[in-house]
């Protein structure tokens, strides 16, 4: 048997440390654009008489099979510093900021500094014309039109990120630069999800003069870009040799590099339903270049708040959704989580949640899934105003404040160590060479 390094052994340790202390919030800051996810001085969990603490766990399927492989995955992983993990989490507008998600996408890679995975999947939110993640910036030029899968209206080709960017003009540029909190963002390669065609628009990559660039096309959509070494931003420029017509469609990029740890893809965008992916034609073909280890589900909200909601209904699309992931992945891990508490036009609660908590639960005994359920957590039907007069969720009785997210992230992440410890002390995995 080989013995875990001393480095992974200090990061199991770290884990321990962290379920036997208090959970943790974060200062508050006036500038929206601060780095989120870094943990301030520890709290009582009487600050947060609202939480019922009791239901913050990984419930549904018992004794999961494709949980028990990720968690064997994961601890290999810790012990051992290899293999590289990747989270995909969809959502609505509670992801598109995100903040909770990019929370647990710190506390995952920061558990061991030295296999911290790779950033993820990346989008333009700002050229799109909509509010962008807080976790990255996006500059660009020329003129960038953005089409939703979840607004009605629109009409395009849609990918695995639910948003395109498109563009006509002969000459436009993209660059995306990370936060440099807690730890730095390098990227030493990147897939470009887009309809490019060589002929049509000419890719130029921006490197440093001593860093060389490598261009090795997948399939058609489907571009592999290479640094020499890596970089800690990515700009690209479009050129259209000629003024044609043709409109250069941007699904995503996904940002890698080449050390081991989690990879975190945040997927969100404003209203999603699971109808609204229903609409992705290139999904399934995109969600393959993501090789999913882990799916979390945080839609529903928008599905249970439309007039007319129909469990059978939402039971159905929620199918499909999860169908999808599955031939993507058969033993992909998969975590659904019941949407919060939440109320109509600030008035009207929502009184779909429990059907659509029900649903959930159905679909994870048929999926081998489990569930995280944050309605219960709240407090259940109400639950909303309480969280509203503690500061944890804005005026509107749907969003959460900052503060909410990054508490929301914090019970999260809390929970899935407690699952993952439950499943050590029950397996006691010995690693051999």
């Amino acid at each position: 048997m080989k013995l875990p390094s001393i480095s992974h052994k200090i990061a199991i340790i770290l884990v321990l440390i962290f379920l036997g202390s208090q959970l943790k919030s974060q200062e508050d800051s006036a500038d929206p654009d601060q780095e989120y996810g870094q943990v301030s001085d520890s709290v009582e969990r009487a600050e947060h008489p609202y939480v019922n603490y009791e239901l913050n766990q990984f419930t549904g399927m018992e004794n999961s099979v494709s949980f028990n492989q990720y968690y064997q995955d994961f601890d290999r992983m810790m012990r051992y510093g290899i293999g590289k993990m990747n989270v995909v989490h969809f959502g609505g507008s509670h992801l598109q900021a995100d903040i909770w998600s990019n929370l647990l996408r710190e506390r995952l890679q920061t558990i061991d500094t030295t296999i911290q995975g790779s950033r993820g999947i990346l989008f333009p939110f700002k050229a799109a014309k909509t509010n962008r993640p807080y976790s990255y910036y996006v500059d660009w030029t020329g003129e960038w039109q953005g089409h939703r899968s979840s607004y009605s209206k629109h009409h395009n080709t849609w990918g695995v990120s639910g948003i395109t960017a498109t563009t006509s003009d002969t000459l436009v540029t993209l660059k995306f630069t990370f936060h440099q909190s807690p730890i730095p963002v390098k990227t030493k390669e990147f897939i470009l999800l887009s309809n490019l065609d060589s002929t049509d628009y000419e890719l130029i990559v921006k490197a440093e003069d001593d860093n060389y660039v490598h261009t090795f096309p997948q399939s058609a959509g489907y571009l592999r870009v290479e640094y020499g070494f890596e970089v800690d931003s990515i700009e690209l420029t479009f050129k259209k040799p000629d003024s044609s017509d043709y409109e250069l469609k941007f699904y995503g990029l996904i940002s890698n590099n080449y050390r081991p740890g989690i990879t975190y893809h945040s997927i969100g965008v404003n209203g999603s339903r699971f109808v609204s992916f229903q609409r992705c034609k290139l999904f399934e073909e995109q969600l393959a270049y993501l090789k999913p280890d882990l799916l979390i589900m945080s839609i529903g909200t928008n599905d249970s708040s439309e007039p007319g909601y129909d469990s059978a209904t939402y039971r159905s699309n929620f199918r499909l959704f999860l169908e999808q992931a599955r031939r993507v992945n058969p033993n992909c891990a998969i975590m659904l989580t019941v949407p919060n508490d939440n109320y109509v036009r600030r008035k009207y609660h929502n009184d779909n949640l429990a059907s659509v908590r029900s649903v959930t639960y159905e679909l994870a005994q048929e999926f081998d899934a489990k569930v995280w359920d944050l309605y219960g957590l709240m407090g259940d039907a109400g639950s909303a105003k309480t969280w509203r007069d503690a500061g944890m969720m804005k005026s509107d009785l749907v969003h959460f404040t900052k503060d909410g997210y990054l508490l929301k992230g914090d019970l999260f992440y809390q929970a899935f160590l407690e699952d993952y410890l439950k499943w050590y002390n029950e397996q006691q995995p010995i690693w051999t060479e």
